[in-house]
């Protein structure tokens, strides 16, 4: 377990990245049994910034195991694949004739480009995107379609996944997170829910990315109380300045 958990930090980003224009706050809570969960950030040059999220099925060293497998996947792809949405269908062949057949992984990778004020993205089947736009009431949920990586050989895959753009702007803020977030479940065997994030979002979006992510987390935890963790919870929040 604890091997387990020193593999998962080791490759987690220790310091956030700098792009001017982008503001951005990350965490990973680990479960008491180390997940899947995985983030990482990929400076593509002095404007465009990959973000990755990532959730692998199982827990302990194959689930450590599988995390670095796939940053290194990734890493290589992303330096070399402009479209996110190819990025992950190579991604997905890789990690299927790698892996056994039990084994799949859940991700969003996403590209902000500063300069030409846009955001590209695709999911494989992971929870989806959220998006408070300056000016717009409600929270936008972004979810295009695609399969989890290493679920088929790659033609299902490639034609399900969708590559999904929108136009950037200041004071735009972007909440990735994995389902340890959503999941997070009380004495009560409720779940904290989508709808709860959404509206924590809704009320302090105007704040810094790091504060976003502080008041996310607070009341996650204070939901939950004293219940057993049983998932890893990450989150990256990424603000548009």
């Amino acid at each position: 377990l604890e091997i387990a958990r020193r593999v998962q930090s080791s490759f987690l980003p220790r310091k956030k990245p700098t792009l001017s224009g982008i503001d951005i706050a990350s965490a990973c809570i680990p479960a008491t049994e180390v997940g899947g969960d995985y983030f990482d950030f990929i400076a593509l040059d002095e404007n465009r910034l990959g973000v990755v999220i990532g959730d692998v099925s199982g827990k302990g060293i194959s689930a450590a195991f599988h995390m670095t497998l796939t940053k290194g996947f990734l890493k290589s792809q992303a330096k070399t694949v402009e479209s996110p949405r190819e990025v992950l269908i190579h991604l997905n062949e890789l990690f299927y004739e790698n892996v056994e057949r039990t084994t799949f992984i859940s991700m969003i990778y996403g590209i902000f480009d500063i300069r030409n004020k846009k955001f590209t993205f695709a999911r494989a089947g992971h929870n989806p995107l959220l998006l408070k736009k300056d000016g717009i009431k409600d929270v936008e949920i972004l979810c295009p379609k695609g399969l989890a990586l290493g679920l088929e050989k790659g033609e299902l895959f490639q034609r399900v996944i969708e590559e999904y753009s929108i136009g950037i702007n200041s004071k735009d803020v972007f909440m990735f997170y994995t389902d340890g977030f959503s999941e997070a479940m009380n004495n009560k065997k409720e779940e904290f829910g989508e709808d709860r994030l959404k509206s924590i979002l809704n009320k302090v979006h105007s704040i810094s990315a790091e504060n976003i992510m502080a008041e996310t987390k607070s009341q996650v935890l204070a939901f939950v109380n004293n219940a057993d963790q049983h998932d890893d919870m990450t989150m990256i929040i990424v603000k548009i300045l």
